[in-house]
């Protein structure tokens, strides 16, 4: 009856549009996450991939903690994270946890994503800043020069970071890369920790991976891309799309100061103005768009950054429905993440 209460409640203050994201307050929708996802271990579940646990995950968890002044919680991911899916021998972490054909929960993939990893280091370097301490700082250091020891390629002069460390090199010297693992302020905190010049590099080329990675009429960022020759094209071994992936690039650009936003954010906004949904994926090889409506985390994200772009009318639009529609559906891990994380 309470938590029935509590949902009810959580509700209402959704519809109402009580949504304060100020820093280190206890919002409605952390408390909300809080409850659909993190259990009482501290592991971050991901109803709609078989309820899995990923290294993203607890990143974005770990780094939400931070944000909502949640040392508590923190400290229960960390703790989590630690222990089940810190099992490589390399500082990176294994992926994917979950239940195996035996029925045994733990890990399910043992290769890392970079990402994941990335997520975890900076929360760490950030939680070191809010409650200074030596563990959080020096598990941080140890994440980031894996990172940068095993993960970083040189291609054509430039230096992009793999996805993962298995299964990402193809022969000829080409690479598949995902610009949505670029983190930007992550790559800014790092280097004033780690190797300065090194991460400093990343973070400039880095900017040119996302400038180069949209294509078709809509110049939209794509999920994945093939680093070929002297070319970015989009990757033949994935769909050709926009979508869960790339979402994340404007998410991570709209945190800098001065983000240099794809010209495909304005068309898309454009799409929305005039069709009144974002589009699940947009088909970047062949020009075509889904007619299913995105979740409302991709909302948020383009809330976020039609902000930053000055369209204040326009964002508080598309947070309105965000908002709304996010209540509906308690099973949605990645559109809670996205929705705090695209809240100032």
């Amino acid at each position: 009856m309470h938590k029935k209460l509590s949902c009810i409640i959580i509700g209402v203050f959704f519809m109402l549009g009580i949504c304060n994201m100020t820093y280190g307050r206890q919002p409605v929708v952390w408390e909300a996450f809080k409850s659909n996802f993190v259990g009482q271990d501290g592991r971050v579940v991901d109803y709609y991939n078989g309820h899995i646990s990923h290294s993203e995950g607890q990143g974005y968890g770990m780094l939400l903690a931070v944000k909502y002044n949640d040392k508590a919680v923190f400290d229960k991911l960390w703790q989590w994270t630690q222990d089940n899916i810190a099992v490589r021998n390399d500082h990176l972490f294994a992926w994917k946890w979950g239940e195996r054909t035996s029925g045994v929960w733990g890990v399910v993939d043992y290769n890392n994503a970079t990402d994941g990893d990335i997520l975890i280091a900076y929360a760490l370097i950030k939680a070191d800043e809010e409650w200074p301490n030596n563990n959080y700082k020096n598990n941080a250091l140890k994440i980031i020069r894996s990172v940068r020891e095993n993960l970083a390629v040189e291609w054509n002069g430039h230096q992009f970071l793999l996805p993962g460390y298995h299964g990402f090199i193809r022969e000829n010297n080409r690479f598949i890369v995902n610009p949505s693992y670029v983190i930007f302020s992550a790559y800014r905190a790092f280097a004033k920790v780690d190797a300065e010049a090194f991460w400093q590099k990343v973070y400039k080329d880095s900017m040119l991976l996302v400038a180069k990675s949209c294509f078709g009429s809509l110049k939209m960022p794509a999920d994945w891309v093939m680093l070929e020759g002297r070319d970015i094209a989009v990757c033949n071994e994935r769909k050709p799309y926009f979508g869960y992936e790339a979402i994340r690039v404007f998410l991570y650009l709209s945190w800098e100061e001065n983000p240099p936003f794809p010209e495909g954010l304005a068309k898309m906004l454009d799409i929305y103005n005039k069709l009144g949904f974002i589009p699940l994926w947009v088909d970047v090889a062949n020009d075509s768009i889904s007619l299913q409506n995105a979740p409302p985390g991709f909302y948020a994200v383009f809330a976020r950054a039609a902000e930053k772009m000055g369209e204040k009318t326009l964002s508080k639009k598309l947070f309105k429905e965000a908002s709304e529609r996010l209540v509906y559906d308690k099973k949605d891990y990645y559109s809670y993440c996205l929705y705090l994380l695209a809240e100032e």
